[in-house]
């Protein structure tokens, strides 16, 4: 079972593993001896359930909150600039922020 308070011990910088179907955290990315990340392994379900996953996903948390939704629904930005402002930096300026 995950612990779903588990999510709120992460900072937006910190590697963890995902479970996309449960939408937590399973835990802190861990390293192997020559750098390089270790695959965490799905626990096999049933016998009669097959998943095309056989390792947790990884990445920042940051990421991971956005493309798995881990802390609920999460709205669209919204634009901060109007079509006109838009328009005008894009004529003076090839490249604006």
């Amino acid at each position: 079972m995950i612990d779903p308070m588990l999510t709120l011990a992460f900072q937006d910088v910190d590697l963890v593993y995902v479970d996309p179907d449960a939408r937590a955290v399973v835990g802190r990315v861990e390293w192997s001896k020559t750098g390089n990340p270790k695959s965490m392994p799905i626990p096999i379900q049933a016998e009669g359930e097959k998943t095309w996953r056989k390792f947790y996903p990884w990445g920042t948390y940051r990421a991971m909150r956005n493309v798995y939704r881990l802390e609920g629904k999460q709205g669209k930005k919204q634009p901060e600039k109007t079509l006109e402002q838009v328009i005008s930096l894009a004529l003076e300026q090839p490249f604006w922020s």
